[in-house]
C-alpha cells in the first residue's frame, strides 16, 4: 500500500460538471470525462492510494465507482469520501478527519486536487493537506506553502513536485 494519498473531486474535476440529477446513479454514463483526467487517474494509481472525495450524498460507494465504468478507471480507486459517509460536505474539517482516520495517513501525505477553491483546496488545507486547485475557467493561480493551482493534466506532475511528491 502506498504512504501517500490523492484524492479527486468529481464533479467539474474528473467529470465535467453534471446537471442536476437526483437519485443514484442518474445520467452519469452520459457525463464525459475531463480531458485528460482518465490518464491522469490512470498515471497517479501506479505510485499513489487515489480515492474520490465528493459532496454526493444519494449513491453507495459501489454505485458512484461504477459511474466510471465507461472510462476504464473505477478499479483505479481505493475509496471514495462523500458528503453520505462522512456526514458533513466538503469543506467542512468533519469531512477532511473523515478521509485522514480512513487513510490512516497524515495529513501532509494527502494531496486534493479539485475544482472548487472553497470546497475542496482551502477546506483540506485547513486541516493540513495539500491542494491542487484545478482551474479550468481563468488564468487565476493560487500558490501558497501547501496549494497549487493547475489549468490542465499536463501540469500535474509538476505541482505535486513542487509540493514535495
Amino acid at each position: 500500500m502506498f504512504d501517500r494519498a490523492l484524492l479527486f473531486d468529481w464533479g467539474g474535476t474528473l467529470m465535467q460538471t453534471m446537471p442536476v440529477y437526483l437519485g443514484e446513479k442518474k445520467g452519469w454514463s452520459k457525463v464525459p470525462a475531463v480531458d485528460g483526467a482518465v490518464e491522469a487517474v490512470k498515471h497517479a494509481s501506479k505510485s499513489w492510494r487515489v480515492a474520490l472525495a465528493t459532496n454526493a450524498s444519494e449513491s453507495s460507494d459501489d454505485a458512484m465507482l461504477a459511474a466510471f465504468n465507461p472510462l476504464g478507471i473505477s478499479d483505479c480507486f481505493s475509496s471514495v469520501y462523500s458528503f453520505g459517509r462522512a456526514g458533513r460536505p466538503k469543506p467542512w474539517a468533519e469531512f477532511w478527519r473523515y478521509a485522514l482516520k480512513d487513510l490512516q495517513l497524515p495529513a501532509e501525505r494527502v494531496v486534493m486536487i479539485g475544482d472548487s477553491y472553497m470546497d475542496d483546496i482551502w477546506g483540506a488545507t485547513e486541516v493540513g493537506m495539500n491542494g491542487i486547485w484545478f482551474n479550468l475557467h481563468s488564468d487565476e493561480r493560487k500558490e501558497k506553502a501547501r496549494m497549487r493551482t493547475i489549468h490542465s493534466y499536463a501540469e500535474l506532475d509538476d505541482a505535486l513536485a513542487s509540493l514535495g511528491f
